[in-house]
């Protein structure tokens, strides 16, 4: 390809440069920003284990999303006449807001003018509260009012390349700082660079590897840039002194490349492509970023390039490191974005190449959803295990790479697969998972055997890497993120207020009315008697109902045989939950009801609904109607029928009954404990249980009902349709904006977003750290880095792994009332007391603590099972049984051949004082 002119930018909307000299980066950039609009400009740079990104996107770029975040949503709960005016959520849930948000309010009673749509900006004084504009002049507040973040559009001005090599900084800011342990390093690295790249003016390349001369020139230009710099005076940027030692390791290594900046460096940069469509905040300009913690302390003497496919990775590191890397033995847990991206970036830096190995597992097949960001799969490879498809891709890539594919969970009922020798082979542990079950078992182990884990994980455009270190860190479950937030029962059955709640709903209704249901009409025709014994015992009389209702329908349904039926229930199920079930609570609560304190019931959260008609015209309810219609065919056996105007013909045949409200009792909120229900539902479940013992007896069905199994990915299969459509009315009922479809999938189908830009910038990160690891025992904590970030903002937060959480003795435990030793003092989550006495007895083992930690045992337990507890009288015959047996007799499980420990949890108090005891858990070794 030729040169870059300015006929070629014409049709262009932006430009990436990489590995240019500085000569064309100006003149490019200068091209760019001739065009109106200014075409966008990104340069990126890598220099061995440096590297610099550049972004220009003119003098006035528009950031319409400055960090993709869902708008947050609070109620109002009153509204002050003052200047500036407070507004107060209520305080059931903090807003969430920060300072310069800019929020929209609708539905306020009272203080009309807020309900104008514009966005006003606030002021954040509180978790429940913010100040508006004077509002003063305006009508008092009455009641109610929703108030939502807006997405205001706002002007970012950037310098060009020219000026940015002078004055990196805007008027405010600071330089990007990734590492909180290199403050000063991004100016350093701006002269490092700048040196480099002049060297390459001066000679026509690089500096040449190790090339200490070349290194020392580059010192030299540094040094010139930066006095030069120094006398054009603010705002130019200029350091006290340049730092040699940065300067010399961009210059040796600068015409290296290895995988872990490459992935980073790659994942950052696309982004901002991304961004210059005017989502997330650009980079504002400059980035430097460094790995120089992957240099070896000496100077390796082995360092001289092989003709090998590794040359660049051994200039830096050696080759009996490089040996080191690809003798390792690892394990990666989970062959999805995440997985696919390790195990391309292992097998490019030959680890598990040489006498080493690496293990996948992943129990998943591939989806299509999973193509655009897993990248070892392609179309052909849909419905293939991850694990082995991932694994022969990466195969592909490296023929020297021993990997070994298998599709088993990781997790207590597959320690036989996974077992003492496979933990006690490993070298490293790496995951790639995406729920935190998995996680801390995989972390448990780790800790168990002592082997060092790379924890990663990715949101959207954020990331995490935890580093866990034997001995030297924290592992992954002493510091755990906060549960997710949970939605209370009682809002999504009868109070929804946000759009999440009606999906919630909708998401429900389908595992009732399609998964549960049928299961139920299963279990009920293959044994109709014990079905009927058993119903009295659960729910209440309105519940029971209900559900023999329903069986009562399938069997009817079915025997009837045509389509229409199908259609038929979906316009009755329509009926009763849009519109006879909102009756019946707004005839339960009526719009003027007040709580015992005088308080108007429907304000605040609670939104008052309003019932919905079937209307044939509307498109959502045949929506409704078709989902509904065609599930219910799935699961009876009935041959579906997709023609949307067949169907609503069918919806208009068919007759709905006035529904009249009954006395029924329904909880307020969670903490309500009323029995929700109608009494006249339990002689009416009575009646209906008879009737239905004569059915079950008469009915020649046979117990193949179908139940749905819940497939967000297929859109031809009705599932996420009907949830859409059910939770859009719902919505509707409470005056709530409706969700689109892309929407209504990804809440209901729990879609974890993942994005290739973060899992590359994240796989970047965590190779870095492997390659630590393959000369762990050389290296000291510092020089490994946990990392947060945010692509979107964009924000890099590394830092060094924080110690292991120590277990002291207290004066006073909350929890026990008094207080409580640590023996040893000080001991941590990796730390375990061994004992190998063999299949000893329960009295021996109690002997061995006593003599050996100076505890007496109070409760000894092994997992969920408890052994032996000393407040117990019948355990004291325990004592003379071995541990194995009583474990066996407990947990009424066999001991595996393999098995060859257990692992004791103790309850203990000291022996000379009494004092209770807490002590780490030990590792009883019977074989």
């Amino acid at each position: 390809m030729g040169p870059i002119t300015e006929e070629l930018i014409q049709g262009l909307s932006l430009v990436v440069l990489t590995e240019t000299s500085q000569a064309e980066l100006l003149r490019c950039n200068a091209l760019c920003r001739a065009r109106n609009p200014a075409v966008g400009f990104i340069a990126a740079d890598c220099f061995g284990l440096a590297a610099s990104v550049f972004v220009d996107f003119g003098d006035s770029f528009m950031c319409h999303d400055k960090d993709g975040e869902e708008p947050r949503s609070a109620i109002v709960n009153g509204i002050t006449l003052e200047s500036p005016g407070t507004v107060h959520t209520h305080q059931d849930k903090r807003h969430g807001f920060q300072d310069g948000d800019w929020v929209v309010f609708r539905e306020v009673q009272g203080m009309t003018q807020l309900n104008d749509g514009k966005p006003r900006q606030i002021k954040v004084t509180g978790p429940y509260s913010f100040t508006i504009e004077d509002t003063s002049g305006y009508s008092a507040y009455v009641s109610d009012g929703v108030v939502t973040q807006s997405k205001v559009p706002h002007p970012i001005q950037f310098f060009s390349y020219q000026q940015s090599l002078a004055q990196p900084k805007h008027a405010g800011e600071e330089m990007h700082v990734p590492d909180m342990a290199k403050f000063g390093r991004s100016e350093q690295l701006h002269f490092a660079v700048q040196a480099v790249m002049a060297y390459r003016e001066k000679h026509g390349a690089l500096p040449p590897v190790r090339d200490a001369a070349a290194a020392q020139e580059c010192v030299d230009l540094a040094k010139e840039i930066n006095a030069a710099r120094t006398k054009e005076g603010d705002p130019a940027l200029c350091v006290d002194e340049v730092e040699v030692e940065v300067v010399k390791k961009v210059a040796m290594f600068s015409r290296c490349m290895i995988c872990p900046m490459s992935a980073f460096l790659g994942g950052v940069v696309a982004q901002e492509v991304v961004k210059f469509t005017g989502k997330f905040t650009p980079l504002h300009q400059f980035l430097y970023f460094d790995m120089f913690e992957l240099c070896p302390e000496q100077d390796p003497s082995d360092w001289q390039p092989a003709a090998t496919r590794y040359d660049d990775q051994i200039a830096i590191l050696g080759k009996s490191m490089q040996q080191a890397i690809a003798n390792m033995k690892i394990f990666l847990v989970g062959a999805g974005a995440l997985g696919c991206e390790f195990l391309k970036s292992f097998a490019m830096m030959g680890a598990g190449c040489g006498d080493g190995k690496l293990t996948v597992t992943d129990m998943d097949r591939i989806e299509i959803s999973n193509l655009n960001r897993q990248f070892l799969f392609r179309q052909s490879d849909v419905g293939s295990s991850k694990s082995h498809s991932a694994a022969r891709a990466a195969k592909a890539m490296n023929k020297d790479l021993k990997v070994s594919a298998m599709e088993v969970r990781v997790g207590p009922d597959t320690e036989d697969t996974f077992d003492d020798a496979f933990w006690e082979g490993l070298d490293c542990v790496v995951n790639a998972l995406d729920n935190i079950q998995a996680r801390l078992y995989v972390d448990s182990r780790c800790v168990w055997f002592s082997k060092p884990l790379l924890e990663s994980g990715t949101l959207g455009t954020k990331a995490n890497v935890q580093v866990v270190l034997p001995k030297l860190t924290q592992s992954y479950g002493d510091s755990q993120d906060p549960p997710e937030e949970s939605i209370p029962l009682c809002t999504v059955k009868h109070f929804p207020n946000a759009i999440e709640h009606t999906i919630e709903w909708s998401r429900e209704a389908f595992e009732t009315m399609f998964v549960e249901a049928p299961r139920e009409g299963n279990t009920f025709m293959n044994d109709t008697a014990a079905y009927l014994q058993k119903l009295p015992t659960t729910g209440s009389g309105t519940s029971q109902l209900q559900r023999l209702k329903s069986i009562k329908r399938m069997m009817e349904k079915r025997a009837d045989g045509a389509f229409d039926a199908c259609v038929e229930y979906a316009v009755q199920e329509f009926q009763e939950k849009f519109h006879d079930s909102i009756v019946q609570l707004l005839y339960t609560f009526p719009l003027e009801h007040v709580t015992s304190e005088g308080a108007k019931f429907w304000s605040g959260p609670k939104r008052p609904p309003a019932p919905i008609k079937f209307d044939l015209k509307d498109e959502l309810h045949i929506d409704f109607v078709m989902a509904a219609a065609n599930l219910y065919a799935a699961i009876l056996g009935l041959t579906q029928n997709r023609d949307r105007g067949q169907v609503t013909q069918m919806a208009a045949a068919v007759k709905v009954q006035e529904f009249k409200p009954r006395e029924m009792k329904i909880k307020v909120d969670d903490k309500d404990t009323t029995g929700e229900g109608c009494m006249d539902d339990d002689e009416a479940a009575r009646r209906l249980m008879a009737e239905m013992a004569e059915k079950g007896k008469a009915a020649k069905s046979k117990a193949d009902l179908q139940p749905a199994e819940f497939e967000k990915d297929d859109d031809s299969n009705f599932h996420i349709q009907f949830i859409a459509a059910a939770a859009n009315l719902r919505a509707r009922n409470y005056k709530i904006p409706e969700a689109d479809f892309h929407k209504v999938k990804m809440t209901a189908g729990k879609i974890i977003p993942a994005i290739a830009t973060t899992t590359a910038m994240a796989t970047g990160l965590v190779s870095a750290e492997l390659l630590k690891i393959a000369n762990l025992q050389a290296r000291k904590l510092e020089d490994f880095k946990n990392a947060f970030v945010t692509l979107a903002l964009p924000l890099w937060v590394l830092s060094e792994p924080l110690p292991p959480v120590k277990t002291v003795s207290k004066d006073h435990d909350p929890i026990i009332m008094g207080p409580v030793k640590a023996k040893p003092e000080g001991f941590t989550t990796w730390d375990k007391v061994e004992c190998r006495l063999g299949d000893a007895t329960l009295q021996a083992f109690l002997d061995f603590l006593t003599d050996e930690v100076g505890v007496e045992v109070m409760i000894m337990s092994s997992g969920n099972a408890c052994l032996y507890n000393a407040y117990v009288p019948a355990h004291k015959k325990r004592l003379k049984e071995k541990i194995t047996d009583l474990w066996e007799t407990i947990t009424k499980q066999k001991l595996s051949a393999k098995r060859t420990y257990l692992t004791l949890e103790v309850s203990a108090s000291d022996i000379d004082d009494g004092v209770d005891v807490v002590i780490p858990s030990v590792k009883f070794q019977f074989r």
